[in-house]
């Protein structure tokens, strides 16, 4: 590590405003777009979506430490030339073209796909440039990200762990992806350390037992300051794409039965849709003649103009699925929403040690119902949600500080290994 400070490759979906005001884009071509949709896929649009705010919350906790260099890189649709980069703060960015591993959707064969895309090569450009000492990936599951890592085998790499994909409920609450299951195992068989809790830690065990499973935890999101806007709805579901693992179908049935107490009940949901789930969706509202009732949103380009948004229900209903802890129900509990979500595998941890969210049970729309009008009928209980919900998200972000230590320790540890053949630590071990 040059100059004693470690120099840290963050491979993520990283994006947001501010970010892309560095970067130049061309246009896209109609002609070429319209053969896209003929053949069922989404077409390119000029508007673009901040993506994957906790990575930058890591990268902001990273850049108040003076032992670290941070590059981060991530893809990007529309970019003027195949590698584009800038500095920013403490640190250097750069986004790599995505269009034509995109446009690769069309092979469904995963192994053919990864003969044919260019995703890996770009990101070893960069990497052979920067020379990391550490790789940071996040996530399995996004092919445009994480392909790359298969040709980075030579640097070290810390994989941190927001989903397991082939989670054997995942198969319950959607129809998961082929493709993308066998580039998670692709994954697992060539990376050696993961960050993870227990419950993605056993997952991924079932899968190598030889991997490495080792402690992190999130950093807390830092919130950004918004003033509160006058309410306009009672409930309000959100998330940066909206599907059954996000509880969609499940909140709309659980307020056909809470209008049975509250005709005039309202239920906003924001976020991006297929064309066919949408569909579906408005056809169980119109079935249940919750038309006047129910109002889709779709998802802001800017993360903060979204929470504004969200902002203007006065309950949150947030009942996931396969998602420990997301990052939407850590948002409305920090903007004072009482929350009611599902008791997956760590949201009973939010309530430890006091009263922080309303759980339901997992796909028990009546249990769902029954919470959503307890908060309704009972505004101390509201206000008592709000306040610990606030306080306890408040005592998350002031312990960033030593996850960021703990962080270091295990890239350290994975370093060494590495480079030296070091054990890594039985304590850095879930």
């Amino acid at each position: 590590m040059l100059n004693d400070k470690m120099k840290i490759l963050i491979l993520s979906p990283y994006d947001n405003a501010e970010l892309r005001s560095h970067l130049e884009f061309k246009e896209y071509n109609r002609f070429v777009n319209f053969f896209i949709k003929k053949l069922g896929l989404e077409g390119k649009t000029s508007s673009f979506k901040d993506v994957a705010p906790w990575v930058g919350n890591l990268i902001a906790e990273l850049e108040a430490r003076p032992d670290v260099e941070i590059v981060s890189v991530a893809p990007h649709i529309k970019l003027r030339r195949k590698i584009e980069s800038f500095k920013l703060g403490r640190t250097t960015y750069y986004y790599y073209s995505s269009d034509y591993s995109s446009a690769l959707r069309l092979i469904k064969n995963y192994q053919l796909w990864k003969v044919f895309q260019n995703c890996g090569r770009l990101v070893r450009r960069i990497a052979d440039e920067v020379k990391p000492d550490v790789i940071i990936l996040f996530g399995t599951e996004n092919p445009i990200i994480s392909v790359p890592i298969l040709k980075l085998t030579n640097y070290p790499v810390f994989c941190i762990l927001q989903t397991v994909y082939n989670n054997p409920d995942r198969a319950k609450y959607s129809n998961p992806s082929k493709f993308k299951q066998l580039l998670e195992l692709d994954i697992l068989r060539h990376v050696s350390n993961y960050g993870a809790g227990k419950t993605h830690g056993d997952l991924i065990h079932k899968i190598n037992p030889y991997v490495n499973v080792l402690k992190y935890s999130w950093p807390t999101m830092r919130f950004s300051d918004i003033s509160e806007p006058e309410k306009r709805f009672d409930f309000v579901n959100f998330s940066f794409s909206m599907d059954s693992r996000k509880g969609d179908e499940d909140s709309i049935r659980a307020l056909a039965i809470v209008k049975k107490t509250f005709p005039d009940v309202t239920l906003n949901i924001t976020g991006g849709y297929s064309p066919d789930r949408k569909k579906y969706l408005e056809k169980i509202i119109d079935e249940l003649e919750l038309n006047e009732n129910i109002s889709f949103t779709p998802f802001f380009e800017n993360h903060d103009d979204m929470l504004r948004h969200v902002m203007q229900s006065s309950f949150a209903v947030l009942p996931i699925k396969l998602d420990l802890v997301s990052t939407t129900v850590k948002e409305a509990m920090f903007y004072k929403m009482p929350v009611v979500t599902n008791a997956t595998k760590g949201t009973p941890s939010l309530n430890k040690e006091k009263t922080c969210v309303l759980l339901a049970e997992i796909e028990n729309v009546h249990s769902l119902a029954e919470k959503m009008l307890q908060v309704m009928q009972d505004p101390n209980l509201a206000e008592l949600l709000k306040k610990n919900a606030h306080e306890f998200i408040v005592q998350q972000q002031e312990a960033n500080g030593k996850k960021i230590d703990d962080l270091i320790l295990v890239l350290n540890a994975i370093c060494d290994n590495k480079n030296n053949q070091t054990p890594i630590p039985q304590e850095l071990f879930i």
